[in-house]
């Protein structure tokens, strides 16, 4: 089949089209299984979202076969999605504010009236107490499910801005906890 004939018929629903696209797809996906596990499934259907939104656009210009461009579109939605899952590691809290947290710490205990101290839990702590007031409320105001927009209009700032503010409290966030790691300060 040409790869017109395999466009028109994946886009019409032709099961022998599907079938080759299909194949073409977990055949270029299929070496990131092992690394997608739980996700596979889902990155699949991914994958063919992005290739008939691709393909409904117009966006294959036949600068290479079919099988190549859906091999890259297949290869580079499964990388998105393992460096999306390695970009984040959030540590869950109960829902309170840095001031909130500070004052329940004295008052986790257990039934010997020991206080409770996690190390992960000191560790955040720690980094929250030196990082600046404004990053403690955009990411209180992030926790309470506010958008960007919503934070936009409350600030008086663009949604960029904000956007461009969050990320670089993340990344001060990350070197305050790894300067407190260096120093012995806190260890996990």
């Amino acid at each position: 089949m040409e790869d017109a004939t395999i466009i028109e018929g994946y886009l019409a629903g032709d099961p022998q089209a599907v079938a080759t696209v299909d194949r073409w797809l977990e055949g270029a996906a299929s070496s990131f299984r092992r690394r997608l596990r739980d996700q596979w499934d889902d990155v699949l259907q991914d994958v063919h979202l992005e290739v008939t939104r691709l393909l409904q656009g117009d966006k294959f210009r036949g600068e290479s076969s079919l099988k190549t461009y859906l091999w890259r579109v297949a290869s580079h939605t499964c990388l998105d999605r393992i460096r999306s899952g390695q970009r984040w590691n959030y540590v869950e809290l109960d829902p309170q504010s840095p001031q909130e947290e500070t004052a329940a710490a004295a008052d986790w205990t257990v039934g010997s009236g020991e206080p409770v101290w996690s190390a992960e839990r000191d560790l955040l702590l720690r980094v929250l107490v030196r990082m600046g007031e404004e990053c403690r409320r955009l990411w209180q105001m992030l926790v309470d499910g506010w958008s960007y927009r919503e934070m936009s209009e409350e600030t008086g700032v663009s949604e960029g801005a904000l956007r461009v503010r969050v990320l670089r409290c993340r990344r001060k966030a990350l070197e305050v906890r790894d300067e407190l790691l260096a120093d012995g300060a806190a260890t996990i």
